[in-house]
């Protein structure tokens, strides 16, 4: 079976909204022994009221959702390792409330898991609202890549154009490939639960930034990383530069404990 949990600071209702309807749409595909289990919101602003209100608005879905708070903002991070600690199923599913995923989504992952027994993760396919194609696996980062995503100046992006290219692994995605990589994005992250629990799940050193690097990282120790393009998903998150100075700094900070701990590489 399958757990999911969801971290929230800032609640968007309608956006919350799509994501359960597709995991309600999804699930429909799944056999009994890989349905869900339970789904945890885990409330890291305040937003216990509508979200409690919310909740009640699904319970006709027969989903068992469940809130959580711990009274403050954990960090990304932090939260999930709330339901990842007491996760006691097969799978778990570490999803943003930003995305929405297609009604086969789950089905082919899941499957993909079950046959593949070296496999600890598998990340989807994505696009924007607007249908640009998002790069969620990624080859290990150079801090001279890293600060030319951020700072978005096409200038810079132009020079240094193949670095991008290889880092965002535009080869492997462009030609739909299902391939074994080094780093994924936290917005989606569908786990065989075993392997997070042997790895401690998120890295709490990390608040917000570069914690699904690390944990990616630590997976990879254990078990193989997989892109699978047929997993379809749509993901509405924004750009850390245009986020403003509160989130470049926490992104730098984060960034630094990243290479610290598993090694520089400037260009």
């Amino acid at each position: 079976m399958l757990n999911i949990s969801i971290v929230i600071y800032t609640l968007d209702e309608k956006v919350l909204s799509s994501a359960m309807r597709s995991l309600i749409v999804s699930s429909k595909k799944l056999p009994p022994n890989l349905s869900i289990k339970k789904i945890t919101l885990l409330d890291n602003g305040n937003n216990k009221k509508k979200l409690l209100s919310f909740i009640e608005k699904f319970t006709a879905f027969s989903l068992n959702i469940q809130y959580y708070s711990a009274g403050k903002n954990l960090g990304y991070g932090q939260a999930h390792n709330i339901a990842i600690d007491s996760s006691d199923t097969i799978y778990h599913l570490i999803l943003n409330p930003d995305v929405i995923i297609s009604p086969e989504c789950l089905r082919i992952g899941l499957n993909y898991l079950e046959e593949n027994n070296e496999v600890v993760v598998v990340s989807p396919s994505a696009t924007d609202g607007e249908n640009n194609i998002q790069y969620l696996a990624k080859s290990y980062p150079s801090l001279l890549v890293l600060l030319v995503r951020a700072l978005n100046i096409r200038y810079l992006e132009k020079m240094f154009e193949e670095k991008v290219y290889n880092y965002e692994l535009k080869e492997v995605i462009h030609n739909k490939k299902t391939a074994e990589v080094k780093i994924i994005s936290g917005c989606f992250m569908l786990c065989k639960t075993k392997a997070l629990h042997f790895v401690g799940g998120f890295d709490g050193r990390y608040f917000l930034y570069f914690e699904d690097f690390s944990l990616s990282i630590e997976l990879q120790k254990i078990g193989k990383i997989i892109y699978l393009p047929d997993m379809k998903i749509i993901h509405f998150g924004g750009n850390t530069s245009r986020k403003g100075i509160k989130h470049i700094c926490m992104f730098v900070s984060s960034m630094i404990k990243f290479f610290n701990r598993y090694g520089w590489k400037i260009f």
